[in-house]
């Protein structure tokens, strides 16, 4: 079995309303979705989902690249040779995980196929199913985030993610009590600043909500402030650590510098499954939990997600946004059939890794090219 075509289209969902955070205003999500094909007929399915407004997130870019060079150095390849491919598109793409998200999602859902497995039984098998799944509040005016806390907690779940903007520091106050208010003490409520924040004001932020029992605090400082964090550390509420986990490396500089009490790995941020494993085994080595965050990525990446927490002892006891639906209103999805906010409320903020051979997701290609930017 060799691959014999490889496609990408970089595709534009529209959301139903925006999405407020740090980094701006969303109206959609933008993807690269990877099509990959063998010679005897098996098709595997990828994503790469770039972080919004980030340097080296292009879409267009990463779609060029995935259909040009990417793929003349795949075809002929076996797609079960994915430690050697994945190093070698990751060198090539000169450390760009948004690159290899798509090559290595669809080389796993094309060995799942074959093998007639799902892939969290081939990735370390089951450690956890049904998963908690936590929903990410938009950051808009505090009562706004009460109102929509509340009523999603009243379809079915358990835990929340509180947006903030770093514009005013009162408000983004008002936001986590606001929130934390209107829930019952047992839902978890966690705090995400995407780096918004100086490290006095983040100190001073999360002194300031200490009293509200908030779960962890995410990103608190910017990326590149490792002193930063480690003050926060300090404080007594939890610090997870997402935009500065890319590789491996950071994984072990974090660790170092006593920098997190968390690491919130997304599939999405850090390269796919391959690289996935490889960091939660090294966040295990050092004791430290693992959240599976999900980035504004479409399905494609929620499902590996599943796979993911469904096979990484790190992950479990802990809520996830990355397996869920995405918070964010998101009008449609480029399968069949997407995991939505009623779903997962259903089931009282839980959702079931999928059992079918490889991903286990239906692709419409069709939709995929209704999406597709032209």
């Amino acid at each position: 079995m060799l691959i014999k075509e490889i496609e990408a289209e970089h595709v534009r969902v529209p959301l139903n309303s925006p999405y407020i955070f740090k980094r701006g205003t969303m109206t959609a999500f933008e993807s690269v979705i990877v099509r990959m094909t063998t010679d005897d007929g098996i098709v595997g399915y990828g994503e790469s989902a770039p972080l919004f407004r980030a340097p080296n997130s292009d879409p267009k870019s990463i779609a060029k690249m995935l259909k040009g060079p990417i793929r003349q150095m795949l075809l002929g390849r076996d797609p079960f040779d994915i430690e050697m491919i994945v190093e070698q598109v990751l060198r090539f793409a000169e450390g760009n995980v948004d690159i290899v998200a798509g090559v290595d999602l669809a080389l796993w859902d094309i060995m799942g196929k074959s093998l007639n497995q799902p892939i969290f039984k081939i990735i370390g098998g089951l450690c956890q199913d049904p998963i908690a799944v936590d929903y990410t509040l938009s950051a808009f005016e505090p009562t706004k985030m009460a109102e929509v806390a509340l009523r999603v907690y009243r379809e079915g779940f358990q835990g929340f993610v509180v947006k903030i903007t770093g514009q005013s520091l009162k408000e983004d106050i008002l936001r986590v009590r606001s929130v934390r208010e209107s829930l019952p003490p047992g839902c978890t409520v966690r705090v995400d600043c995407n780096g918004a924040y100086s490290r006095d004001d983040a100190i001073e932020f999360i002194k300031a909500i200490s009293v509200f029992d908030i779960e962890l605090v995410e990103d608190p400082v910017p990326a590149d402030d490792m002193d930063g964090f480690t003050e926060c550390t300090k404080i007594g509420i939890p610090i997870s650590i997402d935009e500065r986990l890319k590789t491996s490396e950071d994984a072990l500089l974090l660790i170092s510098h006593r920098a997190c009490n968390l690491m919130n790995i997304k599939i999405a941020n850090v390269g796919g499954l391959c690289l996935a494993k490889r960091m939660a085994a090294i966040a295990r080595a050092a004791s430290i939990p693992v959240v599976v965050g999900g980035r504004t990525s479409l399905e494609i990446s929620r499902c590996a997600s599943r796979h993911f927490a469904a096979s990484t002892p790190g992950t479990m006891g802990r809520k996830h946004e990355g397996p869920g639906p995405a918070s964010q209103d998101l009008s449609d999805d480029i399968v069949d059939q997407r995991t939505t906010r009623q779903i997962a409320g259903q089931a009282n903020g839980q959702v079931r890794v999928e059992r079918t051979p490889g991903l286990g997701l239906n692709v419409v290609w069709e939709k995929v090219k209704h999406y597709a930017v032209k």
